[in-house]
């Protein structure tokens, strides 16, 4: 996140003209929306691929984008993307499915300590009942790990960050756009959640807006030598936004 903030910071000071200047008021609206610098969340699908030790694994799920971009001329314009891509899905369900087990540990505890106050004399019933309470309200904390568990799997699903930082050059100016982009990205996978990996390589994309509906499509290639899989990884996204 600290490269992201650099990046998006770098964007900043690139294009000073365009982000502290007011727009002219009398300027037409198509110079006006070429101007200054543009936020844009998306929402797409995203594919990720590994080919390592003669072994390739494809998988897809979901991409979330957030892009910002600016124009250093009226036809050449410096963006910074971040994509947070969904498709682990088995790892996703292996914590799902530790809730579910915490869940059904916890209900079954809470069944046998119910058991154990009514299996007692009349003599007991007080005391048992009392070091039912305590049992009872150790074992709903329990209940803690499960929601915890739903919440993880979305981290589970991760597949891959990714940051890339584009040139793109526009074939219009005002609100109805085409372009091209290339640039450089920088990947991290997890393999586990404490066990993390990186990937380098090329980007190239393309994407059109009308109106403050924004669609883009982004590919990022890492051979061997640029990542610390030993492989080659191919990431890409397609995600539909809007301009905010």
């Amino acid at each position: 996140m600290h490269v992201a903030s650099a990046v998006i910071v770098l964007l900043f000071l690139a294009l000073p003209a365009q982000a502290q200047e007011p727009p002219d008021p009398e300027a037409p609206p198509a110079a006006r929306v070429a101007d200054g610098i543009q936020v844009a969340p998306a929402l797409g699908f995203a594919w990720f691929g590994v080919t390592a030790s003669g072994r390739h694994r494809n998988a897809s799920g979901v991409a979330l984008e957030l892009h910002v971009d600016g124009r250093l001329a009226p036809r050449v314009g410096l963006g910074a993307t971040l994509t947070w891509g969904l498709t682990d899905w088995n790892r996703a369900r292996a914590w799902i499915e530790e809730g579910n087990r915490a869940a059904q540990w916890t209900t079954d505890a809470f069944a046998d300590v119910e058991a154990w106050v009514r299996s007692g004399s009349k003599d007991q019933q007080g005391l048992r009942f009392l070091g039912a309470v305590f049992a009872d309200f150790f074992l709903a904390l329990t209940y803690a790990a499960i929601p915890a568990c739903y919440a993880g799997s979305l981290g589970g699903a991760t597949s891959h960050l990714q940051l890339d930082a584009t040139g793109s050059f526009h074939l219009a100016e005002g609100r109805t756009d085409f372009w091209g982009e290339v640039g450089l990205g920088a990947a991290a996978l997890p393999l586990r959640f404490e066990d993390w990996r990186q990937a380098f390589g090329p980007v190239a994309g393309a994407g059109m807006r009308v109106g403050w509906l924004r669609i883009g499509t982004r590919v990022l290639w890492s051979p061997p030598s640029f990542n610390s899989v030993r492989g080659t990884v191919l990431t890409g996204a397609l995600t539909v936004g809007f301009v905010l």
